[in-house]
């Protein structure tokens, strides 16, 4: 059993403990809990098999939660989850997939209105019963009922990191049974869309029938739907679908071609193939009857006249254009980022201190970080008010001095304030060397006063980027309204950066909007957010988002060496524009 679906059990707990009013120290206990899991970089159900290594060695697992995890692994089910469940109408925690529904408002709706299924909820927004509960105003009213038709029709979708950890163990599993070639996973995953709904794998093997039958037999199957010696259709024991399917050497690279998709982009190759007296299909190109390219997707496109376009690209965006023109971007890589400009210490939220940060990122091949602790307005993550970070900053001056190879930007996650000022004087920030603003507070703004904030912020001399742009958190909270034009002509004009952040809930900006965003000359910054080491492996996810939108190493700062980088700043010409 995989880490999320681990902790997505102790989720769930936590959860169900929310909606029936327990103990908050007792849900907040359970929310750890899952947190540790999920930042586990190793497979706890390999540690409890194994046997090896007391999983109460792990830093944040003590008795209780080792025994669970434990009970988990070996049994598939968290027995206290079985028993909170039974104790509420079945109907209640499917309202949890609903933007903007979280445990505390599904106890409201539960307590004062009686609604225990999606069904009861809808009959009370329709009768407006809602709208009068303290709380739940029109726009969440009908936020509400805009939900409902999404959950009814929508799949759950695993976020990217959790379809990977899915995915690199069951590729991992079925190379070890032999007998394969090659094997890849497609589909959404393969273009590395924020979200995965499922997963598509390929296979060349000499026996097919011998594959399926291990594929069956994967430990984390919780039900074979169909088997056959080509095919064969499972379900996790966390939901995830996954379809294994073996096609012959010959064709792999038009099922590959085929069964990655887009959708739209596939349609668009019919068309042209159609158009060149040819066909396309999972099976080849044909030209009649015989097939003229099928092996790789390299000769299948060469073969309509295109260049070989990356999977990220494959949305019909006009990707099909460019490489007919021969004017695909080269795509920014992950072996060209050079440094990580947002991360978090045990000085406001995070969970390492900035020297233990500092060396896991020279671990992964960096030259530079910046530490970017929040500022006093966050008060949960206890935000650091100017003295405490100028104390900071003096320790890390400390440390960059008795260090080669290596830098410490002196940052901060700055705080736009509901009425658009800062968090921090003029005088702190111009102190620092890399600041990053952001919104935590008044996200219920109209659309005017949203991006009144993050514009001022652009503009502002001592802001040299803003964090995750549109404040959307994966299944959990939508974007904000904003006039994203408005924003990106004034980062543009102010030479301010905009984020990508690869923290796998925020994946912000989209990279439709970092498209839009690189079409008025925005440039970018790549980052983790991190709250401890493990985190910095999210820089993928950014470099997933920078590469669907098209962007190319020179469009994102953080690809340069410092010294570049620190010119590269707006700060740099003394806070003026830099242009």
């Amino acid at each position: 059993m995989q880490n999320p679906d681990i902790a997505r059990l102790f989720d769930e707990v936590a959860d169900l403990l929310e909606i029936q009013g327990a103990n908050p120290f007792r849900v907040r206990a359970y929310r750890n809990a899952a947190r540790v899991v999920r930042d586990y970089p190793d497979p706890l159900d390999d540690v409890v098999r194994s046997g090896e290594r007391d999983l109460t060695e792990i830093p944040g697992i003590g008795d209780d939660l080792a025994e669970k995890i434990t009970a988990i692994v070996t049994t598939g089910e968290l027995p206290l989850r079985k028993e909170l469940a039974a104790q509420l109408p079945p109907g209640l925690l499917d309202l949890l997939r609903i933007p903007g529904l979280g445990p505390k408002r599904v106890k409201e709706l539960h307590d004062k209105l009686h609604v225990t299924s999606a069904t009861d909820l809808a009959q009370a927004v329709e009768a407006g019963r809602v709208e009068e509960l303290k709380g739940f105003g029109p726009k969440m009213v009908e936020k509400i009922r805009t939900g409902l038709g999404q959950a009814e029709r929508v799949e759950r979708r695993l976020l990217l990191d959790e379809a990977e950890t899915q995915a690199t163990a069951l590729v991992a599993y079925l190379k070890a049974g032999g007998g394969i070639r090659d094997l890849e996973v497609a589909g959404s995953y393969r273009r590395r869309r924020e979200t995965v709904g499922d997963l598509d794998v390929l296979a060349t093997c000499a026996d097919g029938t011998a594959v399926m039958s291990r594929f069956a037999a994967y430990p984390d199957v919780a039900a074979v739907l169909a088997q056959g010696p080509t095919r064969a259709t499972v379900r996790l024991r966390g939901g995830l679908q996954v379809d294994l399917r073996a096609v012959e050497p010959d064709a792999y690279g038009a099922a590959l071609l085929y069964f990655t998709g887009s959708k739209a982009h596939n349609v668009e190759l019919r068309q042209l193939a159609q158009e060149k007296g040819l066909k396309l299909n999972e099976y080849g190109l044909y030209r009649g009857q015989r097939r003229v390219a099928a092996a790789t997707e390299a000769e299948i496109y060469r073969a309509l006249g295109l260049d070989w376009i990356p999977p990220e690209l494959r949305e019909a965006r006009g990707e099909i254009a460019l490489a007919r023109e021969h004017r695909l971007p080269t795509l920014v890589s992950a072996d060209a980022i050079r440094g990580d400009l947002q991360m978090h210490t045990t000085a406001s939220d995070g969970q390492a201190t900035f020297q233990a940060m500092a060396e896991a990122a020279r671990g992964r091949g960096y030259a530079y970080i910046a530490i970017t602790d929040h500022s006093k307005r966050v008060t949960m993550a206890r935000g650091l008010d100017p003295s405490r970070l100028r104390e900071q900053w003096k320790e890390i001056d400390a440390w960059n001095a008795a260090t080669r190879g290596f830098t410490i930007l002196k940052g901060v996650e700055l705080d736009v304030l509901e009425d658009g000022t800062l968090d921090l004087p003029d005088d702190v920030l111009a102190e620092a060397d890399y600041v990053v603003a952001t919104m935590h507070y008044g996200l219920n703004q109209s659309e005017r006063q949203l991006t009144k904030r993050l514009v001022g912020a652009a503009e502002h001399p001592w802001v040299d980027a803003i964090g995750h742009p549109t404040g959307r958190l994966l299944g959990k909270r939508e974007p904000y309204p904003l006039d994203f034009d408005a924003l990106c002509r004034a980062a543009a004009g102010a030479g301010c950066l905009l984020e990508l952040n690869g923290n796998p809930e925020r994946m912000d900006l989209p990279d439709t909007l970092a498209a839009a965003a690189k079409g008025h000359g925005v440039r970018f910054v790549l980052s983790t957010d991190s709250h401890q080491p493990g985190h910095l492996a999210f820089m993928r996810y950014a470099v997933d988002l920078a590469r669907r939108a098209g962007l190319e190493a020179g469009d994102v700062l953080n690809t340069r060496p410092l010294d570049e980088f620190r010119r590269g700043l707006k700060r740099a010409a003394g806070g003026g524009r830099r242009r």
